[in-house]
This record gives C-alpha cells, structure tokens and sequence, in this order.
C-alpha cells in the first residue's frame, strides 16, 4: 500500500500508540502493529498474509497453520478495537490515524487534519450527524465459515439470512438485496470500494466457527471506511437451539436498533459520523448490560462524550439518565445525586425526539425509582411502547410491575424482553430478582436447568441460588457457590453473596465475621439480609432502618422478600414497613 506520509510520521505515531493508556498492558498487540506497519513501511504489504504474520510474530513451531489456529484472526481484531479505543478517547488530537480495515492485515495511514475520510467524531457541541434523506442503508456481507465444516458453512449462510430477515423488517433501514451481496461471497474488495460502488451506509459481515459441539458466532459493523465501528460475538449448542442464528439475529438488531423517529419515518438518514456514534453507542450499551460497578462507569463516560458531541441524537442523553438510574439500582449513588443528573439528561433527551421509547423508558424509571411518581411512571412506560419495540421498555416496566405484585403482567413483559432480545444479562437479572422476590421458585427452577454458571451474571446467579435454597435444592445452590466465591465483589448488593449464601446453607461462621466487622462497599440491605442469614433478627432490623433512610432501592422488596419472614411478624419490622412506602418502587 501506498501512503504519501512520510515515514518518520509514522513511527512518531507508534511511539504516541506505545504510550497511549489503550495498549497499557498489551505489549504482543503493539508487536503486532509495528510488524505490519514496518512491513508496509518497507513495501512488503502485499505478503502480509496470515500464516506470514503468525510465524513472524508468534514463531509457531510446527509452522503457524492458520486452519487450525485462529490467533492471528482473534488478535487482529483485538488490535483493531484497541486502535478505535485510542482514537476515540486518548488520540483526537494526533496529527496521524493508523488503522487496520477489516478483511485484511495491511495498515492504512491517514492525515487527520484535512482529511475528508478522517474527521473525528468529536468537533464540537453543535455537531449533527443525520442529513435529510430516506433511512439508513446497510449491506451485510455474507458470513463465512472458518472452521471447514460443511455444517459450519451452511449455519454461516443461515446467519446471514436471518440478519437480512431482521434488518429488513426494521423501520428506516433498507438492506441491499441478498443476489447484490451474495455476488462478493468469495471475492471481497475493500470495503471503501465497496461502499462507493453500492452506496450503504454501513456495513455488516462475521465469521462463524464451530468448535466441540459449540457454534461461536463473530459480528462486525464497519463504516464507509472499513473501520469497524463495534462489533459483539455469541455462541451456544445448535443441538440445544435449533433456532440460534435467529435468536442471535433478534438481538444484534435490537441492538442496533435506531431508536430516532425521523429516521424511523424514512425523513433523515445517517451522516459521515452516524456510524461511529452508533458503534460507540452500542458499546456503551454492552457495557450497561454487565450491571456492575466497573462497567456502569465506563458506559457513563461513553454516553456523555456522545451527548457532548451531538446535538441531533437524544440516546446520548437518554443513555446518562439510564447509568444514574441503575447506579441507583444496585447502591452506587443516592436518590439524590441520581436524579440530579438522570431528570435533566431525560429531559434533553425528549426535547431532541419527544418520540423516542428510549428516552420515554428513561422517564418512567426516573419517575418510578427517583421521584416516586407512580401514575406518571406507568404513563411513560406505556407511552414509551407506543413508539417501538424495546427490551429495556419491557425489561424495567416488568420488574416495576413484580415490585407491584402484578406478576402475570410482569411475566407476559418479561417474555416480550425476552422476544425481542434473547440475549440479555439486564433480561437475566431482571427476571431472577423478580421471579426470587414474587417467591416463583418454579420458574426460577426452570432457569436453573438451563443456566450456564461459567456465562451466568453474578447477581441472576446469587438469586438462582438463594431461589434453589428456599425450595429445597441446596445441591444447586452449593454448586453457585464457587463462581460466587470467586468473583471480587464490588457490587454494593453482593459483596456478601458468597457468605450470604454460606450461612443459609447451614455455615454461618464467615458471614457472622463479616457482619461484625461490616463493609463500608456494601448496602446496608445487604447487611441487613446478612444478618437474617445467621439469625440475628436485631441487627437486620437496624440495617434495615438504615437502608429505609438512605432510600436503598432494594428495600422496594421487603414485604416480598423470603429472607426476612423469621422478623416479619415482629412489630419493628411492620413499623418498617409502613415507614417505607415500598409497594410502588421498582427494581431493574
């Protein structure tokens, strides 16, 4: 490849990469990326081929066979997302971008200043990324089989079948035909190319590899470019899933799903740098997926920079009110501070599109959790159905509904959540609290059957287990407490899980210790739940007082939850009860 910069920019921006926070840590993916950059430097691009790359870089021995060994593949992509991480947020100001378009190994080199190709996302607050046009247009590529197997292929076809089927069917969005996309199945030109001879807006291709009975499946969205813009991957048992590849497809469209009313009534389509917004946005909502600590920060960090940057796209805002909201959730913030920042985000979010079910979602769960509007609350949710089809709509109005007591509502919600996005860990967690509170350990037994430990979140596995506990299966529930017991807790609701669990178990003595010293990183609910683990009726009504004062969301389900039934006939816990006015708070 050739690059007009000369090479000595070029080093100069692997010495800035070398020092960027992005590659902290990931000393083999810089070797990597200087080996193609330096091949390309000395006008060997045209052998960087796959097996070079990995007997160059990784020194196999026998001999690197990229048939059975995907490593170059796997690290690729890794390289490509760390490349994306330093541009985005430690990189904006480098005179030089390096990237590595998918589909190939050679590394591009752009000037950012000037550059039409190259303009950042980030240009200031009066930034708008759509354009007066018909909907966005998206080519998915056809997927391909990497691990040989005539069953693997054809699953590959099925795949990109089932992604056509589900984009097509989206309001705003038009897919290229399959006999249009189909034509590039063995031949592929770059995707710049591409996108000038076919003219979409976005890009979608993916890999599928089969492997012990296992399907894994790789999805990558690109721009114009070919820079991958997010990318996500799945995998389960086509034995037990006849139906995967749809369910995976239901919910990589859910996804990405644009939730913007003009470009769902086909009157805008997306800019230059749509595509990069929603890719950052989609992985701010991966991130919001994983419901812990360490992963709501950073999704909060990715909302607001897209917020700062865009003045067209309400889910920037809507995205900040969702992170103050499930901080609240799960103990990270007060009432308070949440909803100090969570009502003005909703409210710039609804001022862009008053007709967003994003933004509408985010309403009702300010007005549930934070502000205990109920009537209101319930009116944004079915206001927020009204205007598309969201898992977090139905996923938060169920579990506002469970909290209610109008469980088979919640149910038929859950299922529809479920419906639209099969893979959810929100969906996970939402359902095992819920389903643990209203005391269905029927259901929540069912979930156990399935679950996988090893992909489980740790907080649907605490309540798969406490639920196996009370109805009698205390082999399930001995069989959680490894994952639990290994995990570092920094989730405020379960940094006793594993003691917690102990003790009902019949151990007490590690949570008795814990109890007496307690933890200034846990909830005083969970204290309080503790100490009904061990039996000290006195202390968990203390920390449950706490809890009520601090207005811990947890608390919405004290009258429900089996843990405190040894204290709930005392007459300090129905004065606690009464004091908290709990039956209308909702948990997500």
């Amino acid at each position: 490849m050739k690059t007009d910069l000369p090479a000595s920019a070029i080093r100069e921006q692997m010495d800035l990469l070398r020092k960027s926070p992005a590659f902290a840590g990931s000393e083999r993916l810089l070797e990597l990326l200087s080996y193609v950059v330096e091949e390309t430097l000395n006008g060997r691009a045209g052998d960087l081929k796959e097996a070079v790359i990995g007997n160059a870089v990784y020194q196999r021995d026998p001999p690197y066979d990229p048939r059975i060994d995907s490593t170059v593949r796997v690290e690729a992509r890794r390289l490509r997302k760390k490349l994306e991480e330093h541009s985005r947020i430690y990189g904006q100001s480098d005179p030089v971008s390096i990237m590595i378009p998918t589909g190939t190994y050679v590394p591009a080199f752009v000037i950012k200043s000037g550059e039409r190709d190259a303009v950042p996302l980030h240009q200031g607050s009066e930034r708008e990324i759509f354009r007066n046009g018909p909907g966005a247009v998206i080519a998915i590529l056809p997927f391909r089989a990497v691990s040989g197997e005539a069953t693997t292929q054809e699953f590959a076809d099925v795949m990109t079948d089932e992604l056509s089927f589900a984009f097509g069917s989206e309001p705003g969005i038009s897919i290229l035909s399959r006999a249009t996309t189909f034509a590039y199945k063995e031949r592929q030109p770059s995707i710049r190319d591409l996108a000038a001879e076919l003219g979409f807006d976005a890009v979608i291709q993916g890999t599928v590899r089969q492997h012990d009975g296992i399907i894994r499946v790789t999805l990558e969205v690109s721009d114009t470019r070919g820079v991958v813009v997010t990318s996500d991957r799945f995998e389960g048992s086509v034995v037990q899933h006849a139906d995967l590849a749809e369910r995976i497809a239901t919910t990589f469209v859910s996804r990405h799903r644009f939730d913007t009313s003009k470009l769902r009534a086909r009157l805008v389509k997306p800019g230059p740098a749509a595509a990069q917004a929603h890719g950052q946005l989609y992985r701010a909502r991966q991130l919001l997926d994983r419901q812990v600590p360490e992963s709501l920060r950073e999704s909060l960090s990715i909302f607001s920079k897209i917020a700062e940057d865009t003045v067209d796209y309400a889910r920037g805002y809507s995205g900040i009110s969702d992170c103050y909201c499930d901080m609240f959730r799960i103990g990270m913030v007060d009432a308070v501070t949440a909803r100090s920042f969570a009502r003005p985000a909703v409210e710039k979010a609804l001022e862009i599109d008053p007709q967003s079910a994003e933004a509408l979602t985010a309403l009702g769960v300010v007005q549930a959790w934070l502000e205990r509007d109920w009537a209101g609350a319930e009116t944004s949710f079915n206001a927020a159905m009204n205007f598309g089809y969201h898992a977090r709509t139905a996923r938060v109005f169920g579990t506002y509904l469970a909290a209610r007591g109008r469980e088979d509502e919640s149910e038929r919600l859950f299922a529809e959540a479920r419906r639209i996005e099969p893979f959810s860990q929100q969906q996970d967690i939402a359902e095992t609290l819920s389903r643990f509170q209203s005391r269905n350990f029927a259901r929540l037994s069912e979930m156990a059957s399935a679950v996988t430990l090893r992909n489980a979140p740790m907080e649907a596995l605490f309540y798969l287990a406490l639920g196996a506990h009370f109805a009698g299966n205390s082999e399930f529930a001995r069989h959680c407490l490894q994952p639990l017991g290994n995990m570092m807790m920094t989730h405020p609701l379960l940094v006793f899980a594993s003691a917690e669990l102990e003790a009902w178990l019949g151990s007490p003595d590690r949570a008795a210790t814990l109890l007496k010293v307690g933890s200034a990183k846990a909830s005083y609910f969970s204290h309080s739940t503790l100490a009904c683990a061990i039996g000290d009726g006195e202390a968990a009504l203390r920390y449950l007082h706490l809890a009520l004062r601090k207005r811990e969301l947890s608390t919405v389900w004290m009258r429900m939850d089996r843990r405190f039934d040894a204290i709930r006939d005392s007459d300090r816990f129905r004065a606690l009860t009464g004091e908290a006015i709990i039956s209308s708070v909702l948990s997500a």
